[in-house]
């Protein structure tokens, strides 16, 4: 009964001291969002599996940290822009084969900055991306993107940003 006790013991002991092993890494991100006169610091990254096509992921790219679950609902991500909490990008793009020449996602911003605080966005037809990877459960990507300001009113905004985000099943 003893040595039952004394193996189990040790099993727990060696599966807690290896947990932090298998913790995923925090996303890192280096780079801002400029909308209009406002500048975003961008210091979270993660990323999570488009809930409308599974072929797709979202890149979040924040000020301020956002749950999983926050980030892989658009309703709750736009609430906490809209609500002041976090500013930042959602960018989309193909899981299993990220293109360089797309780009596309949605500026969460701030009431005061959009009035509907999400600034969707697609390009195409050029090299958007300097470097955009898929590697062990993780996205990179250096990404320079400039947007000039329409006749119709619509503010000039510049994405520059490097990141490694992990991807999250949900």
């Amino acid at each position: 009964m003893m040595m039952r006790w004394l193996a189990l013991f040790t099993a727990l002991v060696a599966a807690l001291a290896m947990a932090p092993a298998y913790a995923i890494d925090p996303g890192t991100v280096q780079g801002y969002l400029q909308y209009n006169t406002e500048r975003h610091e961008l210091r979270h990254a993660l990323a999570v599996r488009d809930p409308y096509n599974s072929q797709r992921l979202w890149i979040l790219l924040t000020t301020a940290e956002i749950s999983v679950k926050d980030a892989a609902d658009p309703a709750r991500a736009l609430k906490l822009a809209m609500g002041g909490k976090l500013r930042g990008v959602r960018l989309a793009v193909d899981a299993a084969a990220p293109q360089a020449n797309e780009l596309q996602g949605a500026l969460l911003l701030s009431k005061d900055e959009s009035p509907g605080g999400e600034v969707v966005f697609a390009a195409a037809g050029e090299k958007f991306w300097e470097r955009l990877a898929t590697a062990d459960k993780r996205i990179l990507g250096t990404l320079h993107y400039a947007k000039e300001p329409t006749p119709s009113g619509s503010p000039a905004w510049t994405i520059d940003v490097t990141f490694s985000a992990p991807i999250f099943a949900k």
